[in-house]
């Protein structure tokens, strides 16, 4: 359902994010992430100038993940960055190797890449990413996976990191309730 109709207006930036899990035949999965911002004028920066349609962002970032969602590497490319030493700073995504992606993900990347040592779009980008990473691990893919879900005899727990993550993974919710009773914990 779109949102409601908005007041007359022009647009001014646009800015697609695009993430794609994939899994490897060596058993690991890629996560890429894509920013493309882009102007429909034409406009200056400080050490550029940008044609109407032009980007003033092209970067992309890929990590790859083992089963145990730890980042076995990282590597990213600034196609075209704001500013002319924005690729500069590509090598520096390498240092989020060895991390786990679960509870304290952004701040364990903030410490590798945030605060000047790394470009702030793809460290935003980086939350999105650990989610889509969860999104694509924890899929079960085709008839085998439901045939498994039926089977299952053993109460089932939330994914490590998930709880009182969301609404729906609150541990007072009817949802825990049905699908995670181990994990319910009635409201107070």
């Amino acid at each position: 359902m779109p949102l409601s109709q908005a007041t007359e207006r022009e647009q001014i930036h646009n800015r697609t994010i695009s993430i794609t899990a994939y899994q490897r035949t060596d058993g690991l999965v890629d996560i890429e992430g894509h920013i493309l911002d882009i102007k429909p004028f034409s406009h200056h920066l400080l050490d550029s100038h940008r044609a109407a349609g032009e980007p003033v962002h092209d970067l992309w970032l890929r990590l790859t993940v083992d089963q145990t969602m730890e980042v076995q590497s990282a590597e990213a490319k600034l196609d075209v960055g704001a500013h002319g030493i924005c690729h500069l700073v590509a090598p520096n995504f390498k240092a989020l190797a060895g991390l786990k992606i679960g509870p304290g993900w952004n701040r364990m990347v903030r410490e590798r890449v945030g605060h000047g040592k790394g470009c702030t779009h793809l460290v935003e980008m980086l939350a999105q990413m650990a989610t889509t990473a969860m999104q694509a691990m924890w899929t079960e893919r085709g008839p085998a996976g439901a045939a498994r879900e039926a089977e299952q005899t053993t109460p089932r727990r939330l994914p490590d990191g998930m709880k009182n993550t969301c609404f729906t993974y609150n541990d007072d919710s009817e949802f825990v309730r049905q699908y995670f009773p181990e994990d319910y914990r009635a409201a107070e």
